[in-house]
């Protein structure tokens, strides 16, 4: 793995303002392009799959019932509807071509949480009524919502995106991918080992104040990598950013990081080449959608907390290859598709074992029994959980890094995360 030195204090004064700004940050961080369409069960076939016997014997077991909940519609959906394309095709995937789990044919699920709270309990108490023995969250914008009535009913939640505070602070949930707050210190070791940073401008929502709460956590790193930094606040109402653009032009900043959603974004970009201002711009996987792919002439560096889909490597290629074949739609590049696929293998892993009758608490123990588990390539870090105590901030530190040029996705360090050192 490669190393930066991008490690940041684990106790600090700020570290709830922090926390709450990168969750924010990591929550706005979404294209603004037309969501797809909700999907409350996944069940039926997708497109693409084949008619041919099986190549191995079809399960013959108890059937394990398996929830997905994500933002399928509303103004986050285009970074985080991804997993009800994900996760249907993996369920064809697992019982046509591997025969199932142990020999359980698997039933997932999907329910959309519609960027509604009282939505998104009512479809976490969906999930629970289906008989789930486990939930994977494929965006968890609303995992507050529903994740205490899931424990209390001892059904373990797996990450997808973990950008919500309740990860870190409660048991019974376990986080996959990149703790949200060495995610945000990422952004710098990205800039500078990635994008050739030498001043960097944290380009924040306006709207809300957490946002602005992340400055001091940037500036920090920003200071142990040698690189310059300032702040500048983005309106989504504005109609036009050419005075940032030209602050940023006359501060001589080289890696502008876009803490926004992709839709503002890339007005931001546009606005910006019109004044003949070009730096390299910051994002992130599940920010990096249509309307930034659309703005062909820039060129992107981020942190991937979970793997780059255009990534060559085994684990990844069988995810590509899953999707060609058995996906209902085009929707899984990107986004939140690559967390939801490390959630589900997370789940497959920890059955790998699995008795005649599967249950919530044999998911858990198969969970907790793992130590040093990055899912063949899968997963950034090495994951370890517990029973007795949550997944810890900065305790994931490890990330891939996902860029784009010329409007096309790329994997600068391929498949290899980058790790901070010590």
């Amino acid at each position: 793995m490669t190393k930066v030195r991008t490690q940041l204090g684990r106790s600090s004064p700020v570290l709830v303002a922090v926390t709450a700004a990168a969750v924010t940050l990591a929550a706005c961080g979404s294209s603004g392009t037309k969501a797809a369409s909700s999907s409350s069960s996944s069940s039926s076939g997708a497109s693409g799959a084949s008619g041919s016997t099986p190549a191995v014997p079809a399960p013959t077991g108890t059937p394990i019932n398996i929830g997905v909940i994500g933002g399928q519609t509303g103004s986050q959906a285009s970074s985080s509807s991804q997993g009800a394309t994900v996760a249907p095709a993996w369920e064809k995937w697992v019982n046509e071509s591997l025969g199932g789990i142990s020999g359980h044919p698997v039933k997932v699920t999907v329910v959309n949480d519609a960027e509604d709270p009282a939505k998104a309990a009512a479809a976490g108490t969906q999930l629970e009524s289906a008989g789930v023995v486990a939930i994977v969250v494929a965006s968890d914008n609303l995992l507050p919502a529903y994740a205490a009535q899931a424990k209390k009913k001892g059904i373990p939640l797996i990450s997808g995106t973990a950008n919500a505070v309740t990860w870190y602070t409660q048991t019974g949930l376990y986080p996959t991918v990149t703790d949200v707050l060495s995610g945000l210190a990422a952004q710098v070791a990205v800039a500078k080992q990635f994008g050739k940073a030498t001043k960097f401008a944290n380009l924040y929502c306006a709207e809300n104040p957490a946002c602005a709460q992340a400055s001091p956590i940037l500036e920090g790193a920003a200071k142990k990598a040698g690189v310059g930094i300032i702040s500048l606040a983005i309106s989504a109402s504005a109609t036009s950013y050419t005075a940032q653009c030209l602050k940023m032009k006359q501060e001589k900043v080289d890696y502008a990081q876009l803490n926004m959603s992709g839709a503002i974004g890339a007005k931001v970009v546009q606005d910006c080449e019109t004044q003949g201002y070009t730096p390299t711009w910051g994002t992130s996987s599940q920010a990096l959608g249509k309307d930034l792919l659309a703005a062909s002439k820039a060129k992107f560096f981020g942190p991937a907390y979970a793997f780059p889909t255009v990534a060559d490597a085994p684990a990844i290629t069988t995810f590509r290859d899953t999707m060609t074949k058995f996906a209902k739609d085009d929707n899984w590049h990107e986004g939140a598709a690559a967390f939801t696929w490390t959630g589900l293998e997370a789940l497959r892993k920890a059955l790998a074992s699995a008795p005649a009758t599967v249950t919530s608490s044999t998911v858990t123990a198969g969970l907790n029994a793992f130590k040093g588990e990055n899912l063949g390539g899968l997963a950034a870090n090495k994951l370890t959980y517990s029973a007795s105590k949550p997944v810890a901030f900065s305790s994931q530190p490890c990330y891939f890094v996902i860029g784009a040029a010329d409007g096309k996705t790329v994997a600068p360090n391929g498949a290899t995360p980058v790790c901070p050192s010590a």
